[in-house]
């Protein structure tokens, strides 16, 4: 019993020893945090001169001086128009594929101007073109002045890290006039050739006649690229000052671990549950030990020096109760570590004076390798068994005819005993593939059963079984039949259209003529009276002047569907013209007893269209809305400018039900007038749709129940 008791003593004073000397290292790392941090700045380096940052002020330079070439041509260029010397002789391979190499370097420069708007937002800049005065600017500050040569340059050096004037002159030299936060000779080479980092083989032409103003405050308000270069910068510092100080405290923990002999070791508490530890585990914990000593000056030793480990800590934690908590964090974070590495030394000795094959046998590695073997030899089994007749199956065929001679070479060996055992092989090889060949066979009969019930016309059917090596073949066919299903329906569709056309289109053109006969015939009797004649002759004219509109539209959309129309695409004001529009129907408006409520943008909305063209579109929408909206209700017309396009939307309340296909409402003769009660073509929309879609645009109709909206969408030209 006092054995036992000392032994159990002696367990508690060793694991309580190894615990101090752990913690005492963990106290011992955390309070070389303040030599960490002195010792880091011989590590830091310019983040202004590197690579990198200056990279993002090349690659913006050219970005800049394509946007105030743009503004300075005042017309629609690609930067390859203007940057690349498109005039040079190239070699027949780039010369062959050189709308491709224009297409690359226009996304290049369009990137280098997205990365400067949205990675470099802390990046002040100001440019100008020296003849044309024009100026590309994101600046907060007063970089301007740095243009006048008698600036006081002490306010910007208060407020600035760091800018850079850099002049460019008629030949496409470049000069750096200032510079302020880093070595003129350390970055000069940089601005030497004014390229961007490109790979194109294209010829850039050098930036003329521009001046370029950078700085970076050194407040940064943002979270981007520039900051990024910043926290590395300090991340990286930390790293290489405690990296020293890391080895060595590891060291110690390891020479303390190897000291104490085994047999001590192995009175610790839990050593059974650590020597229990599995070989896959160890190296797991050795991994997680490796990111966590790796990523120690991120995560606790830059986190603790800047201030940032606070910020996890809950906000109503007092000044003091934060510090606490700092502490609290680094000593068990590094104790952690020290732990791992002092367990992982245990484990060592461990396997060493267990022996290594002892080792596995004891935590079953042989079971899981055999566990593995059994699941990669149930994968290889379906391997071979599962055919894909899309391919050649040639590795397949090969490695079944491999194990088929591993197996015959084996039966050969066995003497007189090899021809029973060939008589059994061959005998399991006729059941297996026998079994294979039905199922095969049942396979391709459900196949073939299912294929001639489409070619019947059934075009419902279904096969819900798994068909093997014919399942693709299965998918083929799934998608042969929703086509014919697709097929069928477009025509019938087309069919009855076409129907409808023949009808509406006599009906539209009979009407008119009908009358105008009628009419004519009563002209013929010379008893009528004056009055009587000149109500007749008003009524044909009426009459005639309806049916010239009908033809006149007929003629529209037919133009327009083929697309056999001239436009005459200019710059128009989509707002001045919706207004235009409103003013010349205003009569017919006025009739309708619409209330008109508009939405339109400040400035205008330039676009470039055929504006004889879209007035006509403008025109049928309203004049629709006059007619099939509700009296006195309201119509709203918004324009919506956006970054990239124009929104045009129209929406009404119809006066009767709304019943009809919204899909089919923008077709030839169709309309909302099922009656064909209300006087009209049932052209308007289909004239309306074919115009916008010509000039590039889309005109979407949505319905939501009896409210009835249309929307017209162009790409939009900026001014």
């Amino acid at each position: 019993m006092d054995i036992k008791l000392k032994n159990s003593k002696g367990k508690y004073i060793i694991t309580i020893v190894t615990l101090l000397v752990l913690i005492a290292s963990s106290l011992a790392m955390y309070s070389v945090y303040p030599i960490i941090k002195e010792n880091s700045k011989k590590y830091e380096y310019n983040i202004f001169e590197r690579g990198d940052f200056l990279n993002d002020i090349v690659n913006s330079n050219y970005s800049i001086y394509f946007d105030t070439l743009k503004k300075k041509e005042n017309k629609n260029i690609e930067p390859s128009d203007v940057i690349l010397n498109l005039d040079k002789k190239y070699d027949d391979y780039i010369h062959d594929d050189i709308d491709n190499y224009k297409n690359r370097f226009n996304e290049e420069i369009y990137e280098h101007k997205r990365n400067l708007d949205q990675q470099l937002m802390n990046l002040e800049y100001y440019a100008i073109e020296k003849d044309s005065k024009l100026v590309e600017e994101r600046n907060k500050g007063s970089i301007k002045s740095l243009l006048d040569d008698s600036t006081n340059l002490q306010s910007l050096n208060n407020n600035y890290s760091f800018y850079i004037v850099i002049e460019y002159d008629d030949q496409g030299n470049s000069i750096i006039k200032k510079l302020y936060g880093a070595d003129v000779t350390n970055i000069l080479w940089q601005f030497k050739n004014n390229k961007i980092t490109s790979r194109e083989r294209l010829e850039m032409k050098p930036i003329r006649n521009m001046t370029y103003i950078y700085a970076v405050p050194k407040e940064l308000k943002y979270k981007d690229s520039i900051s990024l270069y910043k926290e590395n910068n300090e991340i990286n510092a930390y790293k290489d000052a405690s990296v020293f100080f890391i080895i060595i405290a590891s060291l110690c923990i390891l020479i303390a671990a190897l000291i104490i002999p085994y047999k001590i070791e192995k009175e610790l508490i839990g050593f059974k549950k650590i020597a229990a530890i599995p070989v896959e585990m160890i190296i797991l914990i050795i991994s997680i030990l490796s990111v966590l000593l790796y990523q120690a000056p991120e995560l606790v030793i830059t986190s603790t020096i800047n201030g940032d480990l606070s910020k996890i800590l809950p906000i109503s934690f007092s000044q003091a109760a934060i510090y606490r908590g700092i502490d609290v964090i680094n000593v068990l974070y590094w104790f952690l570590c020290f732990g791992i590495l002092f367990t992982i030394s245990i484990i060592a000795k461990h396997i060493l004076n267990t022996g290594i094959k002892e080792y596995i046998k004891i935590n079953s590695f042989m079971y899981k390798i055999l566990k593995f073997i059994g699941r990669v030899n149930k994968r290889f089994y379906d391997y071979l068994k599962n055919i894909d007749l899309k391919e050649k199956n040639t590795k397949k065929i090969a490695t079944l005819l491999g194990i088929n001679l591993a197996i015959v070479s084996l039966i050969s060996c066995l003497w007189f005993l090899g021809i029973i055992g060939a008589i059994i092989y061959t005998g399991i090889l006729f059941v297996m593939i026998r079994k294979h060949y039905n199922n095969i066979s049942n396979q391709y009969d459900k196949l073939l059963e299912a294929a001639n019930k489409i070619a019947e016309g059934n075009l419902d059917v279904t096969i819900e079984e798994n068909l093997g090596v014919f399942n693709a073949f299965k998918k083929e066919m799934e998608s042969i039949q929703k086509g014919f299903k697709k097929a069928v329906d477009e025509e019938v569709k087309s069919q009855r259209m076409k129907t409808e056309l023949i009808t509406n289109v006599s009906h539209d053109l009979k009407t008119p003529l009908t009358s105008i006969i009628t009419y004519v015939d009563l002209l013929k009797d010379e008893t009528l009276s004056v009055e009587k004649r000149k109500e007749y002759l008003e009524t044909l004219d009426r009459k005639s002047q309806r049916l010239k509109e009908l033809i006149e539209d007929l003629f529209e959309v037919s133009k327009a569907t083929s697309g056999n129309i001239q436009l005459n695409i200019v710059d128009v004001d989509v707002v001045d013209l919706m207004k235009q529009t409103l003013l010349e129907l205003d009569d017919k408006i006025s009739k309708s007893s619409l209330i008109v409520k508009t939405n339109y943008p400040k400035s205008k909305v330039i676009v470039p269209l055929d504006s004889q063209r879209i007035f006509r579109v403008f025109e049928n929408l309203i004049i629709n809305i006059t007619k099939y909206a509700m009296k006195g209700s309201r119509v709203y017309i918004d324009i919506d400018s956006k970054e990239d396009k124009v929104e045009i939307t129209l929406k009404n309340m119809a006066a009767n039900e709304i019943d009809f296909n919204v899909d089919e409402i923008v077709e030839r003769f169709v309309r909302g007038d099922k009656s064909r009660s209300a006087e009209g073509s049932g052209l308007g929309l289909a004239i309306a749709k074919s115009f916008v879609e010509l000039q590039g645009g889309e005109l979407n109709v949505i319905v939501d129940g009896d409210l009835f909206k249309v929307t017209i969408t162009f790409e939009k030209k900026a001014i």
